[in-house]
């Protein structure tokens, strides 16, 4: 039983290494564009208007494509809590082997994860 919960383990962790090296891309992008070392791109300027309104910047939350690629929080701080929050699930899975209670909705795959378990 211990293999597709790996799976799973393994996709959610790959799902939110590509938010967070999105959200780091994001962040230097916007720097070095404040800094006048990049061409400011309309994807920039969002992001930039997004932080500034204390929002999440749309390419955080869909693909180019307008696939969901994260969760639909409205404002920055709580998504960037829920981050850390689905983080620190992923990362005590890793660590401290499977844990006791599992936080559903902190998964990009809930379904996956009950296919998993089954």
């Amino acid at each position: 039983m211990t293999v597709p919960l790996n799976v799973f383990l393994f996709q959610e962790i790959q799902r939110i290494q590509n938010i967070l090296g999105l959200v780091r891309k994001t962040l230097i992008d916007t720097v070095d564009a404040i800094d006048g070392t990049v061409v400011l791109t309309p994807v920039i300027l969002d992001a930039i208007d997004a932080i500034a309104d204390a929002k999440v910047p749309l390419n955080w939350i869909y693909d180019a494509t307008g696939v969901e690629i994260s969760w639909q929080i409205p404002y920055l701080g709580a998504w960037f809590s829920s981050f850390l929050e689905r983080y620190a699930q992923l990362n005590n899975w890793l660590k401290n082997n499977r844990p006791n209670t599992f936080w559903l909705t902190g998964f990009f795959n809930p379904q996956g994860f009950l296919t998993a378990m089954k």
